[in-house]
């Protein structure tokens, strides 16, 4: 089950809209293809991925290279900004680097 999800960010491309939160410790991700009037799903049927453990605050940077290529986020994690990586669409993420 979803929850609301506080710091909101969203970005649309390529008929994707994504919305990115915090929510109980953790920066997570959700996909719709109709403007948010639905939730595509991901793994155990539900309708957001865990990106990862985040202060709580807004996302630092979301980048959508191409439509299956590299989605990148910026999850802020005192004292850095640790910069997350998918190369599916969100199903799964890897830290690649931190500022």
């Amino acid at each position: 089950m979803a929850s609301a999800l506080q710091y909101p960010m969203a970005f649309h491309h390529n008929g994707i809209l994504y919305l990115i939160g915090y929510y109980g410790g953790r920066q997570l991700i959700r996909r719709s293809g109709d403007g948010g009037k639905t939730w595509l799903k991901y793994q155990g049927d539900s309708i957001q991925s865990d990106i990862a453990e985040s202060d709580p605050e807004r996302v630092a940077l979301v980048k959508m290279e191409t439509q299956g290529a590299r989605l990148v986020v910026g999850v802020p994690q005192t004292p850095h900004v640790v910069i997350y990586v998918s190369r599916d669409d969100g199903w799964t993420w890897e830290r690649e680097g931190e500022v």
